[in-house]
């Protein structure tokens, strides 16, 4: 029985022994507490592979607190907020799906998690009681102060007259990232959490590295995004999946080491007068990280644990790509002879070719 299909029968378990727990979804693995007035709307979610789950406990089937969660984003002007409950050991994810904590089990079996349950349980609905509160503190705050844009005006301005580096490291002050700053190398390094990708040691975190040595251009490099075992995976299907994602964003740079197997991302950013824009950096860090998280569902976490299953996912990634370009090219051919079909018939069958496009559409920069 692999690790994931334990965990799940630890939880089925769990909620076949409590009254007021089901289970809400098979896959993902949720289950979920009977919504009452005295308790939290909590659920439980099973993420991960084989090698490291990750147990979340969450408010996030409560649109009350999702709402919550984003006001309290939206009003500190952040993406997300990842931290670490030092008394607990649970990481605090408050994101746009709303208040989570989160158990890495890396360090545990499964039988270890069970015994210290209730213990866990305890602990998260304490910590997300807080947070609830401490949100809607900060966003009653926050409105306090609301129709005064003076400073911010005022910081706009300052930030547009400070150099490459000086507006990175506004930037990650801002939005709350630990980073180490190697003035020597030139180069920021930092990170945070992730949902589905796992880096080489199969934990949930990823990082990224910001190069401002060339005074041309602001580089963002993920090193050892994937190490690839060469012998396992072969070279030829990576260098395809390369090649895909790079037709697909046309900025995207992708490598692959062929003596360590190392896969590795950059983008630039052109510098021109030596300016760099806040937002651009927030748009290619956002980027980055739906990037790894997508992808690495998509294929590349497949890639490192079945080459067939991969090849074979790739070429079906490939083939609706040319479906979908083959329809609309069809499409364009025969505009002029559609005069005779009503508007309503013209957007219906427009609807149908954007349907598929719309879907597997992803967003750019």
């Amino acid at each position: 029985m692999s690790l994931i299909q334990r965990y799940t029968k630890l939880f089925e378990e769990f909620s076949s022994h409590r009254d007021n727990w089901e289970i809400s979804s098979k896959e993902p693995f949720i289950v979920s507490r009977v919504e009452s007035d005295s308790q939290l709307p909590l659920s439980i979610t099973l993420f991960g592979d084989d090698k490291t789950v990750h147990v979340c406990f969450n408010l996030y089937s409560n649109k009350q607190s999702v709402e919550l969660a984003r006001e309290l984003l939206k009003a500190q002007g952040k993406k997300r907020i990842d931290v670490k409950d030092e008394d607990s050991g649970l990481d605090i994810l408050i994101d746009n799906d709303g208040f989570a904590t989160v158990l890495s089990t890396s360090d545990s079996s499964p039988e270890e998690v069970a015994e210290r349950l209730d213990e866990y349980l305890e602990a998260s609905e304490s910590i997300l009681i807080k947070l609830l509160r401490t949100a809607q503190d900060a966003i009653s705050k926050s409105k306090e102060t609301e129709g005064d844009s003076e400073p911010a005006a005022v910081e706009t301005k300052a930030v547009d007259h400070l150099s490459a580096d000086q507006v990175v490291a506004h930037f990650l002050d801002k939005n709350d990232y630990k980073y180490e700053h190697d003035e020597e190398k030139k180069r920021f390094v930092f990170g945070f959490s992730t949902r589905k990708y796992l880096n080489g040691k199969d934990k949930p975190s990823l990082r990224i590295v910001i190069e401002y040595s060339d005074k041309t251009l602001l580089r963002f490099v993920t090193p050892w995004l994937y190490q690839f075992d060469l012998d396992k995976t072969d070279y030829s299907l990576i260098a395809s999946a390369i090649a895909w994602f790079q037709f697909e964003y046309k900025f995207l740079s992708m490598s692959l080491d062929p003596s360590d197997g190392e896969l590795r991302i950059s983008i630039d950013i052109p510098l021109g007068d030596g300016v760099v824009n806040p937002g651009q950096i927030e748009r290619l860090v956002t980027f980055i990280h739906q990037f790894s998280e997508d992808t690495y569902e998509e294929l590349f976490g497949l890639m490192l644990e079945d080459s067939q299953a991969a090849e074979a996912k790739l070429h079906s990634l490939l083939k609706a790509r040319k479906e979908k370009v083959s329809n609309f090219q069809w499409f364009e051919s025969i505009k002029d002879k559609l005069d005779e079909l009503s508007e309503q018939q013209k957007k219906d069958i427009e609807g149908i070719l954007n349907r598929e496009s719309g879907e597997q559409q992803r967003g750019g920069i």
